[in-house]
């Protein structure tokens, strides 16, 4: 019986919000635009309104229980806190797709673009926030025992890419207005452009592989390579690179393929 009640009230609000805006747009009719001009500065008012309340409370709530957790001054949550922040970016662009529709006197052109940049830019801000939490997996992984002998970074790195190419092909796909599916079947064509393209990175990933795989470098190792100016530890092993502190203290980077 409750349910029922408050769904009523629900729909009375809402008669009450739809004769409100009728009636204001009825007195404004003599001042042409005026009403248009009102309702785009309420919509930007609402995305803002939102942002605010997403980076001023949610987050920095969000930042003072982190700081409360264990191991908190060592930075382990900064990866998490740009997880959160990137994804908070996606609200007032869907305040912004979702209230366009009800501006009136858009064109449907218009309204259409508006709403796919914005699906596109939550696209972006996803893929931006799923590769800070592949490094935020990096950090915890870093933290074990056995993760100096045999480092991950280089596959989470390819996961970036391929995170990357995704939304790619999907913040085109929804600029274009067709389906991702048939924008993927006609790239099939174009499929040894693209290994041609990525073969550097084919190629380091295979080499990548092969170094987790039997351990023939880790991390802290000596290792040299005239060839390439290196003669020090490993301090970092990347996809594409592996990354020497030279006894010197000097820095050189060896193409990981070269390994």
């Amino acid at each position: 019986m409750n349910d029922l009640q408050e769904g009523g009230n629900l729909v009375v609000d809402a008669v009450v919000v739809v004769n409100w805006l009728d009636s204001l747009q009825e007195s404004l009719a003599p001042y042409p635009g005026a009403y248009l001009a009102l309702m785009l500065s309420a919509l930007v008012i609402a995305a803002g309104l939102a942002n605010w309340v997403t980076k001023r409370i949610l987050l920095r709530g969000l930042r003072r229980l982190l700081a409360r957790l264990p191991g908190a001054d060592s930075g382990r949550g900064s990866n998490v806190m740009r997880v959160i922040s990137r994804l908070s970016n996606v609200v007032p662009s869907q305040v912004i797709a979702s209230g366009i529709a009800y501006v009136p006197d858009l064109p449907v052109g218009l309204v259409a673009f508006v709403v796919a940049a914005c699906q596109a830019w939550a696209i972006l801000t996803v893929s931006m926030a799923l590769s800070h939490a592949l490094d935020a997996a990096n950090d915890l992984y870093e933290r074990r025992p056995d993760a100096r002998n045999k480092p991950i970074k280089g596959y989470l790195q390819v996961a970036k890419i391929v995170i990357f190419a995704i939304a790619g092909l999907a913040i085109v796909a929804t600029l274009a207005g067709v389906e991702l599916r048939y924008l993927v079947t006609g790239l099939g064509a174009a499929t040894a452009v693209l290994m041609l393209i990525f073969q550097d990175t084919i190629l380091s990933l295979v080499a990548s592989v092969q170094i987790s795989g039997d351990g023939r470098i880790r991390l802290g190792d000596w290792i040299e390579m005239p060839s390439q100016n290196a003669d020090g530890d490993v301090i970092d092993i990347a996809l594409h690179t592996v990354t020497v502190q030279n006894f010197d203290k000097t820095i050189t980077t060896i193409p990981t393929k070269k390994l």
